[in-house]
This record gives structure tokens, C-alpha cells and sequence, in this order.
């Protein structure tokens, strides 16, 4: 009610908002300045303009807000239950445009009659999303463990170096020495792959320059595919960058990122979502290539 009032200015105007009337917003606005013992809002030029006190409660509201709007979620969810007819995917972006693109496909061929629907966001969202089920299931790369979340491990994807032909030699391998002292286009630090590659940068004393980062992994790819600096993805999202005639070498020695299915401990896992985790790991395991091939 505090936001609203805040965002348009006027009791009406927020009453309109919350579907509420004039007087019950009023009500509820002195009740809460009598609780705090100070006002909220002063009147000026007909507009309601926060005091110093409620600028600096606002960033606690938002967060109260935020809290609220995710048990209601929670909330609607669990009173929906599993729709044994349907399936909702949260994927990683590399992934859901490639193996869980492909794993779709499959399990639609298999049960036509099923509903399926692929939703991608980047792993903090998605592993807060699947939580609150907003998705049966996330097929996503692991970051770090939620206590509301379990996994399955489906794949194990090697990190790979990507660049033209001319800038990256098709080897079986590159060492991470060979990026010392180099400019490189990186994933984003706060991803979980650029947070696994910094670290073993810094085990091996490497000093890499980013200059250029993105948050997707096809991005890095794209970016690659249009300048002379090398970027660094996993094996699954380099499928993109082998179709495009990039050279594509695994980096030595081996750093992999496990690709899992993330489920909710609340939520119930239907024999149809089972099915469909076990085609996207036959399809993640068919396309990584074999260890020392």
C-alpha cells in the first residue's frame, strides 16, 4: 500500500491500484503512521511526497513486498497440484536451444498428447523460480545448493575454448597456460561457469584479461564468431559454434560443470517429467564427446 502510494502520488490514484476505495486506503495509511508514531507522506501541490523516514523505510517494504508476492506464488502452486497432462521446463539458455530443444522434440514424438513448455532464465532466477514451482523442472548448469531444491546430476560438460579457425587451432587440447598474459571474451564472473573458470585461473596463477564478458553463453559464442579473441563456453553450448564453423578445443587440464535436473523438496515428480529427465540425459550424453576421443 506504502508503494503504491509512493509510485502514483495520490490516495486515489493507489486506491485504483489495489482495487480498493479512497477511505480504505486512507485508513490503512493512518493506521500505520499511529504504529510508527510519524508521518509517512506530507501534502504537496496536491501530490503525497515520502517523508525522509518512509525513503528510507521503502527499500525494507520492496523487500517485504518481494517476500509476500513469493508465498502467494508458493502458495497458488501447491493449491494447483501436478497437471498430469502438462510439463513446465525452466532451462539454462544454452541449453534450452540445444539439448532440451532437442529433448522437447523427442519426448513430443513420444506423448503427443502432452503439453510441454520450455521457459529459459539464467541459474539464480531459475533455482529461486523452481522453488516456488513455477516450473516441474529445471535442467539447468549447478551453482550453488538451495535448501528448498535437489538434484540429479544429468551430464558433465567440459569447458571448451571457441574461435575462428585462423585465431584456434582444432587440437585435441589447450592448456591453460596458453591464455596467460592473453585477452580473452569471458562469461560473466557471477555465472556459475565464470566462476568456476576464475578459479582455476587463480589455482594455476593465470592472468586473463576480459575486457569483453556476457551473461549467455551463445553471446560469447556470437561474439567469438565476429572478432579475433577466443572465448570460453561448455561442450553443450559449443554445439552452436561447431555449426557455425568454429574451432572447438577442451581445455587441459579438464574443467567440467555439472549440467543437473533441479526439482523442488515440496514439489511432486510425476512419471512424465521423469521420463522427460531421462531423455534430456540420454541426448546430453550422446552429444558430449567421449573422454580421450
Amino acid at each position: 500500500m506504502v508503494n503504491a502510494i509512493r509510485v502514483t502520488g495520490t490516495l486515489k490514484a493507489a486506491a485504483a491500484l489495489l482495487s480498493l476505495t479512497q477511505p480504505a486506503v486512507t485508513q490503512i495509511l493512518q493506521s500505520a503512521e499511529r504504529q510508527l508514531g510519524y508521518p509517512l507522506f506530507e501534502r504537496t501541490r496536491g501530490k503525497l511526497i515520502p517523508t525522509r523516514e518512509a525513503q528510507r523505510l521503502f527499500p525494507e517494504i520492496l523487500k517485504l513486498d518481494e517476500q509476500l508476492h513469493a508465498v502467494q506464488r508458493l502458495a497458488d502452486n501447491l493449491r494447483g497440484g501436478t497437471d498430469e497432462s502438462s510439463i513446465r521446463v525452466l532451462a539454462a539458455p544454452a541449453l534450452a536451444q540445444t539439448v532440451v530443444a532437442d529433448a522437447a522434440l523427442a519426448f513430443g514424438e513420444m506423448h503427443p498428447n502432452v503439453k510441454l513448455s520450455v521457459r529459459s532464465d539464467y541459474s539464480a532466477t531459475a533455482v529461486a523460480n523452481i522453488a516456488l514451482m513455477d516450473a516441474d523442472v529445471g535442467v539447468l548448469y549447478h551453482s550453488v545448493a538451495h535448501p528448498a531444491i535437489r538434484e540429479t546430476e544429468l551430464a558433465s560438460s567440459r569447458l571448451v575454448c571457441v574461435g575462428h579457425p585462423g585465431v584456434l587451432d582444432d587440437a585435441d587440447e589447450i592448456g591453460l597456460a596458453a591464455f596467460d598474459g592473453r585477452e580473452i571474451i569471458g562469461p560473466d564472473p557471477d555465472d556459475p561457469l565464470g566462476r568456476l573458470l576464475n578459479k582455476r585461473f587463480e589455482e594455476h596463477a593465470i592472468d586473463v584479461r576480459a575486457t569483453i564478458t556476457a551473461q549467455s553463453y551463445h553471446s560469447l559464442i556470437a561474439l567469438a564468431a565476429r572478432s579475433p579473441l577466443l572465448t570460453i563456453v561448455d561442450e553443450l553450448a559449443a554445439l552452436s559454434a561447431r555449426e557455425i564453423g568454429l574451432n572447438v578445443v577442451p581445455l587441459a587440464p579438464e574443467i567440467a560443470i555439472p549440467v543437473v535436473a533441479s526439482f523442488a523438496i515440496s514439489g511432486e515428480r510425476s512419471a512424465l517429467v521423469e521420463q522427460f529427465v531421462q531423455v534430456c540425459r540420454k541426448l546430453m550424453r550422446a552429444k558430449l564427446k567421449p573422454r580421450g576421443v
